[in-house]
Protein backbone atom coordinates (compact mmCIF):
# COMPACT_ATOMS: atom_id res chain seq x y z
CA UNK A 1 0.00 0.00 0.00
CA UNK A 2 3.28 2.43 1.06
CA UNK A 3 4.21 1.84 -2.87
CA UNK A 4 0.90 2.63 -4.00
CA UNK A 5 0.85 5.82 -2.60
CA UNK A 6 4.23 6.68 -3.87
CA UNK A 7 3.25 6.10 -7.16
CA UNK A 8 0.21 7.99 -6.58
CA UNK A 9 1.83 10.85 -5.91
CA UNK A 10 4.46 10.70 -8.73
CA UNK A 11 2.04 10.20 -11.17
CA UNK A 12 0.28 13.75 -10.21
CA UNK A 13 1.26 15.86 -12.80
CA UNK A 14 2.34 19.93 -11.00
CA UNK A 15 0.03 22.77 -12.73
CA UNK A 16 2.85 25.20 -14.26
CA UNK A 17 2.36 28.65 -13.75
CA UNK A 18 1.13 31.31 -15.76
CA UNK A 19 3.57 32.75 -17.74
CA UNK A 20 2.93 36.00 -16.59
CA UNK A 21 3.68 35.09 -13.40
CA UNK A 22 6.47 33.27 -14.09
CA UNK A 23 8.34 36.09 -16.52
CA UNK A 24 10.80 38.23 -13.74
CA UNK A 25 9.05 41.95 -13.40
CA UNK A 26 11.05 44.84 -14.46
CA UNK A 27 12.62 47.37 -17.14
CA UNK A 28 14.29 45.95 -20.16
CA UNK A 29 17.16 48.15 -20.99
CA UNK A 30 15.42 50.03 -24.12
CA UNK A 31 12.15 50.53 -21.70
CA UNK A 32 14.89 52.82 -19.58
CA UNK A 33 16.64 54.43 -22.39
CA UNK A 34 13.09 55.19 -23.58
CA UNK A 35 12.20 56.97 -20.34
CA UNK A 36 15.72 58.61 -19.64
CA UNK A 37 15.63 60.03 -23.06
CA UNK A 38 12.25 61.38 -22.37
CA UNK A 39 13.03 63.40 -18.76
CA UNK A 40 16.00 64.48 -20.80
CA UNK A 41 13.75 66.45 -23.25
CA UNK A 42 11.52 67.42 -20.65
CA UNK A 43 14.20 69.07 -18.93
CA UNK A 44 15.66 70.94 -21.74
CA UNK A 45 12.22 72.39 -22.10
CA UNK A 46 11.71 73.37 -19.16
CA UNK A 47 15.04 74.51 -17.90
CA UNK A 48 14.77 78.16 -20.50
CA UNK A 49 11.50 78.13 -18.86
CA UNK A 50 13.17 78.11 -14.89
CA UNK A 51 15.83 80.37 -16.33
CA UNK A 52 13.85 83.04 -17.64
CA UNK A 53 11.65 83.06 -14.38
CA UNK A 54 14.25 83.33 -12.33
CA UNK A 55 15.81 86.23 -14.37
CA UNK A 56 12.17 88.05 -14.21
CA UNK A 57 12.36 87.93 -11.02
CA UNK A 58 16.26 89.70 -10.80
CA UNK A 59 14.83 92.06 -13.00
CA UNK A 60 12.05 92.89 -10.57
CA UNK A 61 14.37 92.86 -7.67
CA UNK A 62 16.55 95.21 -9.48
CA UNK A 63 13.85 97.52 -10.69
CA UNK A 64 12.97 98.25 -6.45
CA UNK A 65 16.54 98.57 -5.94
CA UNK A 66 16.40 101.80 -8.42
CA UNK A 67 13.62 102.76 -7.12
CA UNK A 68 14.33 102.91 -3.33
CA UNK A 69 17.70 104.98 -4.46
CA UNK A 70 15.10 107.20 -6.68
CA UNK A 71 13.10 107.75 -3.69
CA UNK A 72 16.23 108.26 -1.56
CA UNK A 73 16.93 111.13 -4.14
CA UNK A 74 13.69 112.40 -3.91
CA UNK A 75 13.40 112.83 0.31
CA UNK A 76 16.67 114.36 -0.12
CA UNK A 77 15.05 116.75 -1.83
CA UNK A 78 12.29 117.35 0.40
CA UNK A 79 15.07 118.00 3.30
CA UNK A 80 16.89 119.99 1.32
CA UNK A 81 14.70 121.14 -1.67
CA UNK A 82 17.41 119.66 -4.03
CA UNK A 83 19.31 116.76 -5.07
CA UNK A 84 22.19 115.60 -3.76
CA UNK A 85 25.53 116.68 -5.85
CA UNK A 86 27.03 113.80 -7.87
CA UNK A 87 30.04 113.70 -5.78
CA UNK A 88 31.65 115.74 -3.02
CA UNK A 89 35.04 117.25 -3.22
CA UNK A 90 37.75 117.57 -0.57
CA UNK A 91 36.75 115.31 1.02
CA UNK A 92 35.82 113.61 -1.65
CA UNK A 93 32.72 110.81 -1.48
CA UNK A 94 29.54 109.82 -3.54
CA UNK A 95 25.90 110.86 -3.85
CA UNK A 96 25.38 107.12 -2.08
CA UNK A 97 26.61 108.45 1.21
CA UNK A 98 24.20 111.48 1.12
CA UNK A 99 21.34 109.39 0.81
CA UNK A 100 22.28 106.48 3.32
CA UNK A 101 19.38 108.34 5.89
CA UNK A 102 16.83 108.10 3.23
CA UNK A 103 17.19 104.34 2.80
CA UNK A 104 16.98 103.56 6.99
CA UNK A 105 20.73 103.72 6.81
CA UNK A 106 21.09 106.33 9.51
CA UNK A 107 23.30 104.66 12.10
CA UNK A 108 25.53 104.17 8.52
CA UNK A 109 25.67 107.85 7.64
CA UNK A 110 26.31 109.39 11.22
CA UNK A 111 28.99 106.83 11.48
CA UNK A 112 31.07 108.14 7.90
CA UNK A 113 33.36 111.20 8.85
CA UNK A 114 32.21 113.37 6.50
CA UNK A 115 35.68 115.32 6.52
CA UNK A 116 37.50 112.44 5.26
CA UNK A 117 37.82 110.37 2.01
CA UNK A 118 35.44 107.37 1.06
CA UNK A 119 39.02 105.47 0.71
CA UNK A 120 40.56 106.76 3.85
CA UNK A 121 40.56 104.04 6.81
CA UNK A 122 38.99 106.13 9.01
CA UNK A 123 35.54 105.22 6.67
CA UNK A 124 36.85 101.75 5.85
CA UNK A 125 34.03 100.58 8.29
CA UNK A 126 31.19 102.43 6.35
CA UNK A 127 32.46 101.88 3.12
CA UNK A 128 33.30 97.96 3.68
CA UNK A 129 29.31 97.56 4.54
CA UNK A 130 27.50 95.30 1.84
CA UNK A 131 24.36 96.94 0.98
CA UNK A 132 22.07 95.06 -1.44
CA UNK A 133 20.13 97.60 -2.27
CA UNK A 134 23.35 99.39 -4.41
CA UNK A 135 23.71 95.82 -6.01
CA UNK A 136 21.85 94.23 -9.34
CA UNK A 137 21.21 90.60 -8.41
CA UNK A 138 21.76 89.86 -12.37
CA UNK A 139 25.44 90.98 -11.62
CA UNK A 140 27.28 87.80 -12.38
CA UNK A 141 29.82 88.59 -9.37
CA UNK A 142 27.15 89.60 -6.63
CA UNK A 143 27.69 91.53 -3.82
CA UNK A 144 31.47 91.53 -3.88
CA UNK A 145 34.00 94.32 -2.40
CA UNK A 146 37.16 95.67 -4.42
CA UNK A 147 40.17 98.04 -4.16
CA UNK A 148 39.46 101.69 -3.21
CA UNK A 149 41.20 104.18 -5.51
CA UNK A 150 41.10 108.07 -6.75
CA UNK A 151 43.00 108.30 -10.03
CA UNK A 152 45.58 105.66 -10.71
CA UNK A 153 46.56 105.77 -6.71
CA UNK A 154 45.14 103.09 -4.63
CA UNK A 155 44.98 103.34 -0.91
CA UNK A 156 44.70 99.91 0.48
CA UNK A 157 41.27 99.87 1.70
CA UNK A 158 37.99 98.07 0.21
CA UNK A 159 34.41 98.87 -0.19
CA UNK A 160 31.59 96.75 -1.99
CA UNK A 161 30.50 97.83 -4.93
CA UNK A 162 27.38 99.72 -6.51
CA UNK A 163 25.74 98.64 -9.43
CA UNK A 164 23.89 102.01 -10.36
CA UNK A 165 25.66 105.35 -11.24
CA UNK A 166 24.42 109.03 -11.95
CA UNK A 167 25.48 110.61 -15.38
CA UNK A 168 27.78 113.10 -14.69
CA UNK A 169 28.59 114.27 -18.10
CA UNK A 170 27.70 113.65 -22.48
CA UNK A 171 31.35 113.08 -24.03
CA UNK A 172 31.82 114.89 -27.56
CA UNK A 173 29.41 112.66 -29.52
CA UNK A 174 26.54 115.46 -28.17
CA UNK A 175 28.15 118.46 -29.23
CA UNK A 176 28.58 116.95 -32.89
CA UNK A 177 24.87 117.54 -32.45
CA UNK A 178 25.18 121.08 -31.64
CA UNK A 179 25.01 121.31 -27.91
CA UNK A 180 28.50 122.30 -25.40
CA UNK A 181 28.84 122.53 -21.80
CA UNK A 182 27.04 120.26 -19.23
CA UNK A 183 23.52 119.69 -20.11
CA UNK A 184 23.41 116.67 -17.33
CA UNK A 185 21.71 117.52 -14.09
CA UNK A 186 23.47 116.37 -11.33
CA UNK A 187 27.29 118.14 -10.98
CA UNK A 188 29.77 117.63 -8.75
CA UNK A 189 29.82 119.66 -4.98
CA UNK A 190 26.26 121.26 -6.11
CA UNK A 191 23.06 120.28 -4.81
CA UNK A 192 20.82 120.65 -7.75
CA UNK A 193 17.01 122.21 -7.17
CA UNK A 194 14.07 120.22 -9.17
CA UNK A 195 13.23 123.24 -11.29
CA UNK A 196 16.79 122.97 -13.05
CA UNK A 197 14.78 120.04 -14.69
CA UNK A 198 12.80 122.32 -17.71
CA UNK A 199 12.62 119.01 -19.92
CA UNK A 200 10.57 117.42 -17.25
CA UNK A 201 10.88 115.37 -14.84
CA UNK A 202 9.62 112.34 -17.15
CA UNK A 203 12.07 113.17 -19.50
CA UNK A 204 15.27 113.43 -17.95
CA UNK A 205 17.16 110.48 -16.60
CA UNK A 206 18.68 110.67 -13.24
CA UNK A 207 20.52 106.99 -13.03
CA UNK A 208 21.56 103.65 -14.94
CA UNK A 209 22.52 100.59 -14.37
CA UNK A 210 26.33 100.31 -15.10
CA UNK A 211 26.77 96.79 -13.35
CA UNK A 212 29.41 94.04 -13.38
CA UNK A 213 33.11 96.85 -12.98
CA UNK A 214 35.54 96.30 -11.66
CA UNK A 215 35.36 93.59 -14.59
CA UNK A 216 35.53 94.46 -18.29
CA UNK A 217 32.58 93.44 -20.24
CA UNK A 218 31.44 94.27 -23.66
CA UNK A 219 28.55 93.06 -25.78
CA UNK A 220 27.37 90.80 -23.07
CA UNK A 221 31.20 89.15 -23.14
CA UNK A 222 33.67 89.04 -20.41
CA UNK A 223 36.81 90.65 -21.61
CA UNK A 224 40.42 89.81 -20.46
CA UNK A 225 41.81 91.49 -17.29
CA UNK A 226 43.11 94.79 -18.59
CA UNK A 227 45.04 97.99 -16.79
CA UNK A 228 43.47 100.64 -19.13
CA UNK A 229 39.66 98.84 -19.04
CA UNK A 230 36.93 99.59 -17.77
CA UNK A 231 37.88 103.03 -17.12
CA UNK A 232 39.22 104.47 -13.92
CA UNK A 233 39.42 100.62 -12.50
CA UNK A 234 38.25 100.73 -8.89
CA UNK A 235 37.86 104.74 -8.92
CA UNK A 236 34.15 104.71 -8.91
CA UNK A 237 32.41 101.63 -8.89
CA UNK A 238 32.02 101.42 -5.02
CA UNK A 239 29.30 102.66 -3.67
CA UNK A 240 30.76 105.13 -1.57
CA UNK A 241 32.67 106.57 -4.22
CA UNK A 242 31.89 109.34 -6.75
CA UNK A 243 29.72 106.67 -8.66
CA UNK A 244 29.16 108.22 -11.99
CA UNK A 245 29.86 107.75 -15.28
CA UNK A 246 30.50 110.21 -18.50
CA UNK A 247 27.78 108.71 -21.23
CA UNK A 248 28.78 107.87 -24.91
CA UNK A 249 27.58 105.82 -27.62
CA UNK A 250 29.78 103.33 -29.25
CA UNK A 251 30.35 101.43 -32.48
CA UNK A 252 29.01 98.26 -33.22
CA UNK A 253 32.10 96.72 -32.05
CA UNK A 254 31.40 97.71 -28.54
CA UNK A 255 34.50 99.32 -27.86
CA UNK A 256 35.11 102.69 -30.50
CA UNK A 257 33.21 105.59 -30.27
CA UNK A 258 30.35 105.57 -31.97
CA UNK A 259 26.24 105.74 -32.83
CA UNK A 260 25.89 102.17 -33.15
CA UNK A 261 25.32 101.26 -29.66
CA UNK A 262 23.85 103.01 -26.88
CA UNK A 263 22.60 100.07 -24.22
CA UNK A 264 25.15 97.24 -22.91
CA UNK A 265 27.65 97.78 -25.28
CA UNK A 266 30.39 98.74 -22.83
CA UNK A 267 30.81 99.07 -18.92
CA UNK A 268 33.49 101.51 -19.39
CA UNK A 269 31.67 103.77 -20.45
CA UNK A 270 27.69 103.96 -20.34
CA UNK A 271 24.70 102.21 -19.10
CA UNK A 272 25.26 98.62 -18.78
CA UNK A 273 23.14 96.11 -17.17
CA UNK A 274 23.04 91.88 -17.49
CA UNK A 275 19.33 91.35 -18.27
CA UNK A 276 18.46 90.15 -22.04
CA UNK A 277 17.64 93.04 -24.15
CA UNK A 278 18.58 96.35 -22.52
CA UNK A 279 19.04 97.60 -18.45
CA UNK A 280 17.43 99.51 -16.24
CA UNK A 281 17.13 103.43 -16.52
CA UNK A 282 16.16 105.56 -12.80
CA UNK A 283 14.19 109.02 -14.33
CA UNK A 284 13.98 112.04 -12.24
CA UNK A 285 10.06 112.14 -11.09
CA UNK A 286 10.76 107.90 -9.54
CA UNK A 287 9.97 105.75 -12.43
CA UNK A 288 12.18 103.04 -14.14
CA UNK A 289 12.16 102.41 -16.75
CA UNK A 290 13.36 99.93 -19.51
CA UNK A 291 15.86 101.15 -22.23
CA UNK A 292 15.96 98.34 -24.96
CA UNK A 293 19.56 97.48 -26.72
CA UNK A 294 17.98 99.15 -29.86
CA UNK A 295 17.24 102.47 -28.65
CA UNK A 296 19.58 105.16 -30.32
CA UNK A 297 22.39 106.66 -28.65
CA UNK A 298 21.26 110.44 -29.97
CA UNK A 299 17.90 109.08 -27.79
CA UNK A 300 20.06 108.40 -24.85
CA UNK A 301 21.48 111.69 -25.13
CA UNK A 302 18.32 113.49 -25.57
CA UNK A 303 16.91 111.63 -22.05
CA UNK A 304 20.04 112.56 -20.13
CA UNK A 305 19.62 116.68 -20.57
CA UNK A 306 17.92 118.23 -18.38
CA UNK A 307 17.14 121.57 -20.30
CA UNK A 308 17.56 120.20 -23.89
CA UNK A 309 13.87 120.61 -25.23
CA UNK A 310 13.90 117.73 -26.50
CA UNK A 311 10.44 115.72 -26.56
CA UNK A 312 10.83 111.46 -26.57
CA UNK A 313 8.15 109.08 -27.11
CA UNK A 314 8.47 106.37 -24.71
CA UNK A 315 7.90 104.25 -27.73
CA UNK A 316 11.83 105.55 -28.82
CA UNK A 317 12.77 103.25 -26.81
Amino acid sequence: MRNDRVNERMCIKRTPLPRDQSRRSGFTLIELLVVIAIIAVLISLLLPAVQAAREAARRSQCTNNLKQILLGFHNHLSSYNAFPPVRTETPNFGWGINILPYLDQKPLYDAFNLSKNFYDYENQTVTHTALSVFVCPSNPAGIHDEALALGHTVYGTRGYVGDYKANHLLNAQYQVNGAAGNPVLLRAGMFQPIAAVIDGTSQTTLLHEQAGRPDWYMNHKKQPASTTNPLDLYWWDAWASWSHFTYQGYAADGQSVGFACAVNCNNSQGIYGFHPGGANVGFCDGSVRFLKESVQVTIVFALATRDGGEMISSDSY
